[in-house]
């Protein structure tokens, strides 16, 4: 554990390499993020459970890794690798609660992406916080109570998937799961300096996912690096999808739309934006712009095109929110189909009525999502006229994408994940997100770090800021290569410092 790669923040890769040398560093390497979280999780409450075997089962697999290493046998490709588990991922062998009070008995078996991620050697080390359901933006919930943001201990961390960026930004594992609804995966890699990748929907199996929302949900990986994130995300998978990409003739050079029209701050209703965002605004229009050039003075092959705002429609997120987002209609029958399946084989609710009744959860972390088809099933209910008008914009909203991305013969547009920086704890909403227009055409969409704000005296490195890619439909591969050439020319991970 001396050699200086353990000094850095080391990679899938590099881990493999090691364990070619020397079989022992994989459970070194278990106990050096146990030792991590048991300094550091008290403050960051990032992580809800610790898999107390983890250090039993990596001191199993260094036997494997003699074996494989005496046979010149390739490993499996995250054989010993710890991972940070969203709490919404159901294991067979430690508790899935999505963050609520009310489930935190709940036993289930492993869903899909586990058993990949089991049959490819992965330790499952930890199970991250989550806002509670994954239904916000701050990582606050009942059961794991308000993560804060390893950079900035005043601000959150991003969300729902904060817990899992957190921790990969504080070192406790080496990659990690979330899930994306709305910006889940995205908004945490934007505010925790990370990666965090949203598949094409459907790509990813959510089976045995405590769900939100059938059309919108969507599982994928998050790590430190964009190769470790496509490591994990063909594991996650599951195998080879049979998909084909939206037709754009290949070549060298890669043209990529800067999406202008988020670039602004959100608008009241007056259509003025609100004043406390305008500077935080133009911090991160500043890093991001400053990021495209460095892009263009780096890689000759990389065109940047400018987007017009009035060459497409109203793409804003209050738009998107208002005549598209599924999540209130699809809530409640999603969640009780999950409860009442085979895969949870003993829960004290199976319903969301009957958790609504108990109390057991965290007023402040709920949003409409969870008390509208309780309320009001009539409206919010997968057989209502305002259900179906809203599949429709969605249908609408897809194609107006796909005409935008042939007009500018475009493989993907770029904008900043979020327009101002997270929002401090205590603020119960994160304002300021671009990642809908991903989550409801069902377009791959990737969150890499750009830069960080000016030094404060809570955020002695800065606040990290997240520059999002957006691809062509089913086209996973080919975005993230453009991502890994762009994570190459910006550098922009820097490790946060913690006490």
């Amino acid at each position: 554990m001396d050699s200086p790669a353990w000094q850095e923040e080391i990679t899938i890769t590099k881990f493999h390499e090691l364990l070619r040398i020397d079989p022992s560093i994989g459970p070194e390497l278990v106990k050096k993020y146990l030792k991590a979280i048991n300094q550091h999780d008290g403050t960051l409450k990032s992580l809800i459970t610790i898999n107390t075997t983890a250090l039993e089962t990596a001191i199993e697999k260094a036997t494997e890794t003699h074996t494989f290493n005496q046979a010149s046998k390739q490993f499996p490709p995250l054989h010993s690798v710890p991972i940070i588990l969203k709490d919404n991922y159901s294991t067979a062998d430690l508790p899935t609660s999505a963050g609520v009070k009310a489930l935190q008995n709940l036993c289930t078996k492993d869903s899909d992406v586990v058993s990949h991620l089991r049959a490819a050697g992965a330790i499952i080390i930890a199970k991250a916080n989550l806002h509670e359901f994954a239904l916000q933006g701050i990582t606050l919930s009942s059961l794991g109570g308000q993560t804060l943001n390893p950079y900035d201990k005043t601000r959150t961390p991003g969300g729902s998937s904060g817990g899992t960026g957190a921790a990969l930004a504080a070192n406790f594992g080496i990659a990690g799961c979330g899930t994306d609804t709305m910006n889940s995966l995205r908004s945490p890699a934007s505010a925790c300096g990370i990666v965090g990748f949203r598949p094409s929907t459907g790509n990813v199996s959510c089976v045995g996912i405590v769900p939100v929302s059938k059309t919108q949900d969507a599982a994928g990986p998050m790590g430190r690096s964009v190769g470790d994130v496509r490591i994990m995300y063909g594991v996650m998978k599951g195998g080879e999808k049979t998909n084909v990409p939206e037709a754009r003739p290949r070549s060298r050079q890669v043209r990529i739309g800067v999406l202008e029209a988020y670039f602004q701050p959100e608008r009241c209703a007056d259509g003025t934006p609100e004043s406390e965002y305008i500077v935080e605004n133009q911090i991160v229009q500043d890093v991001i712009r400053s990021s495209l050039r460095s892009i263009q003075e780096h890689d000759g092959d990389i065109i940047l095109v400018s987007i017009d705002p009035s060459s497409h429609p109203d793409w804003s997120y209050g738009t998107l929110f208002e005549k598209a987002d599924t999540q209130a209609f699809e809530f409640k029958d999603c969640l009780d189909e999950f409860l009442q399946s085979s895969l949870v084989l003993s829960t004290p609710h199976r319903s969301l009525e009957s958790i609504a009744q108990s109390g057991e959860f965290d007023l402040q972390a709920m949003t409409h999502v969870f008390t509208a088809g309780l309320e009001d099933p009539e409206t919010f209910s997968l057989t209502s006229e305002v259900y179906r008008s809203r599949l429709e914009y969605i249908a609408a909203l897809k194609e107006s994408v796909k005409e935008c991305f042939d007009r500018y013969d475009i493989d993907a547009v770029v904008y900043p994940h979020q327009t101002q920086l997270p929002v401090k704890v205590g603020v119960k909403k994160q304002n300021g997100r671009n990642g809908v227009l991903a989550a409801l055409t069902g377009r791959p969409a990737i969150c890499i770090p750009a830069g960080r704000s000016p030094k404060t005296a809570s955020a002695v490195l800065g606040v990290p800021i997240g520059l999002e890619l957006m691809g062509r439909r089913w086209g996973d591969d080919e975005l993230l290569d453009i991502a890994e050439r762009v994570e190459g020319i910006l550098k922009g991970r820097v490790r946060p410092i913690l006490h």
